[in-house]
């Protein structure tokens, strides 16, 4: 029998979850390699040609938050972010799933925080209808949408850590 048929299906919830996450991931990958594309060309297009395109830096900027503030989630998710476990490490077995919660905890405050000031900042200049003024002109809170985005993801996925299913129940899987 194969394996993948052997395997219990994830909840739908959460599938629905893996795949949001996951695709933000491979977005985020996707725009790093755009910057890298478009920076290349410019580059290319003005010590050989006389062709320029003047909005690459400008687009690269908002690529540049964009792909940040979507990878960050994904990241979290994989637990491929920044871990210092020197302090788990040296913490009683016991000791050390009440920190990690207390981690998850603290970022889970933290980001709603973040996504809290990050809507009211958009609607604020949505309301004073501010413009951003560089090669490219366009509605200055449409910014913040990357932020709301991502600092509401990695709300989520705090939150998630905290519940009591998906916590850590064995010391090898918190460190």
């Amino acid at each position: 029998m194969d394996t993948v048929l052997e395997q219990p299906r994830p909840a739908l919830a959460k599938g629905y979850y893996h795949r949001l996450l996951t695709g933000c991931g491979v977005l985020a990958a996707l725009m790093f390699a755009l910057m890298g594309a478009l920076v290349c060309t410019d580059i290319f297009l003005r010590n050989l040609t006389t062709v320029s395109m003047p909005w690459t830096v400008e687009v690269c900027e908002y690529l540049l938050m964009t792909a940040t503030m979507l990878a960050a989630p994904w990241l979290l998710y994989q637990e491929g972010h920044i871990r210092i476990d020197l302090l788990l490490r040296a913490l009683a077995p016991g000791w050390r799933v009440w920190a990690d919660r207390l981690i998850s905890a603290l970022g889970l405050l933290i980001c709603v925080l973040l996504t809290w000031f990050a809507i009211d900042v958009a609607q604020d200049k949505a309301q004073q209808g501010s413009l951003v003024f560089k090669v490219l002109v366009f509605p200055e809170w449409w910014l913040n949408l990357p932020m709301i985005l991502g600092f509401g993801l990695m709300t989520l996925e705090f939150a998630r850590r905290l519940l009591p299913l998906s916590s850590a129940t064995s010391d090898e899987e918190v460190l």
